[in-house]
């Protein structure tokens, strides 16, 4: 019987152990044809499952950085994404799919929702839900003040692994701010409108208000510009707002995140430690038989953990990509050398 190798990943509410059993994947991976190649360093949530194209799992994550390209959204019907780990060298590179909320990917820019009125805002995290005429469908599932999901499509030069500094507009200081306290707001993109509304923004039913504020009223509306997760740049009814007196701005609180620190391996003596210097084939079984996985890149450090009739079970000195459950990662000894 193998036993679970003692990994510890320090993780964003607390320390973790790193081994664990997971749920199955049973969504159907996309079988679409890469449309992207954004590429950066991410961290997964511990434990989140690489599948291939018939859904086999493949490997997991330790919850630590790992280098990944982002090559295709989910097809329709599907909720994976798929993309590749590795860098070309020095790491262990497997083609897969994960579920595309598992994977972290934030606006890199304004993301138009309605043209010259409503934008996600760049740092906001969303996630890939497909493709729509060669470009990449995204939603952004807003937190408090709103509760709601917000669509568009971008390319994928728009989309990145790390959360950018969004832009913010100094507040003029003729500017007077007014709270949202009902449960919807319809958004106007003139007065007076030529249509019907443009947007409406949902407020959470945790927060007691969203804040905005203008420089101009006219004709029973208010042009209301916000920044947050979402920016607006619209006109909304005088009577759904409440203005706050001149001067008064009300509170609104930050918000923050951190990320996982470098998984470790915990044993009482470190396994030898090679360097390849070839790309090697990375199965996850010791057979001739079983096609490849993935690739060992050349200059890769790994950790000898067995030798076993020819083979050898490896794993990535990084520990950001591991073996799924009892399965192993296996290179032939001949080629992996000394």
């Amino acid at each position: 019987m193998r036993r679970a190798l003692p990994i510890v990943a320090s993780a964003v509410l607390g320390g973790a152990l790193l081994f664990g059993l997971v749920g199955t994947t049973s969504a159907k991976p996309p079988a679409a044809a890469a449309s992207c190649a954004q590429r950066g360093r991410v961290v997964f949530d511990k434990d989140t499952v690489l599948v291939d194209a018939s859904g086999r799992k493949l490997a997991r994550f330790s919850g630590g950085e790992s280098a990944v390209t982002f090559t295709a959204p989910p097809s329709d019907g599907s909720e994976l994404a798929r993309i590749e780990t590795g860098t070309g060298r020095g790491s262990f590179r497997i083609s897969g799919f994960v579920k595309a909320s598992e994977l972290r990917l934030y606006a890199a820019q304004q993301l138009p929702v309605v043209s010259g009125h409503v934008w996600i805002a760049s740092g906001t995290r969303v996630v890939a839900t497909g493709s729509s005429a060669g470009k990449v469908r995204v939603e952004a599932r807003l937190g408090a003040p709103f509760e709601q999901r917000v669509t568009t499509t971008t390319e994928c030069a728009a989309l990145g692994f790390n959360p950018a500094s969004p832009v913010v507009t100094k507040t003029p200081a003729s500017a007077r701010f007014f709270l949202f306290k009902e449960a919807r707001l319809d958004l106007y993109d003139s007065v007076p409108p030529v249509s019907d509304a443009i947007f409406t923004l949902q407020r959470s039913p945790a927060a007691d208000s969203a804040r905005f504020f203008s420089t101009e009223q006219r004709g029973g509306f208010v042009h209301v510009r916000y920044e947050g997760e979402v920016v607006v740049d619209a006109w909304a009814k005088a009577s759904d707002l409440q203005p706050l007196p001149r001067g008064e701005t009300s509170a609104v609180p930050s918000g923050s995140y951190s990320l996982s620190s470098a998984p470790q391996l915990q044993l009482s003596e470190l396994p030898r430690v090679v360097r390849t210097s070839r790309d090697l084939p990375l199965r996850i079984t010791a057979r001739d038989a079983d096609a490849p996985i993935g690739v060992v890149e050349a200059d890769t450090e790994v950790y000898v953990m067995d030798v076993l009739g020819g083979w050898t079970k490896v794993l990535p000195k990084s520990l950001h990509v591991l073996p799924f459950g009892d399965a192993a990662f296996w290179v032939k000894s001949a080629e992996l050398g000394k």
